[in-house]
């Protein structure tokens, strides 16, 4: 898999693509009359299992991505809150509002990652 986003994003494509293929296939499979056996079985499962940790990588990425931006709000509070320290006293409430808001969506990207964290295990 590429380490380039686009790269990995289409490579993701190409899987999903694949996987599509191969499932339109065993259905044409079935309504043929092709039973179930020990081999159809077992390779359902292993792509269930590789369905499951493509959902778990997902989740924990997503989570990583919501501790970043959590991380930046919180940067932005702190700049905000520095430049409303040395503000004229009219600027020095939109500074302190603008703050408050970038803490609150720090929060609630904080949120958003423990919840990623909870599906990914």
């Amino acid at each position: 898999m590429s380490s380039h986003p686009q790269g990995a994003a289409d490579d993701r494509g190409e899987a999903a693509r694949r996987r599509a293929d191969e499932l339109h296939q065993r259905g044409a499979d079935l309504r043929a009359g092709l039973p179930s056996n020990a081999e159809t079985a077992e390779h359902a499962r292993v792509r269930a299992q590789e369905s499951q940790e493509r959902s778990r990588r997902a989740h924990q990425a997503a989570a990583k991505r919501h501790h970043a931006a959590g991380a930046a709000h919180r940067r932005s509070a702190a700049t905000h809150e520095q430049v409303a320290m040395r503000a004229d006293d009219a600027d020095v409430d939109a500074h302190q509002d603008a703050a408050e808001v970038h803490r609150a969506a720090a929060a609630l990207h904080d949120t958003a990652a423990i919840e990623q964290q909870r599906e990914a295990n």
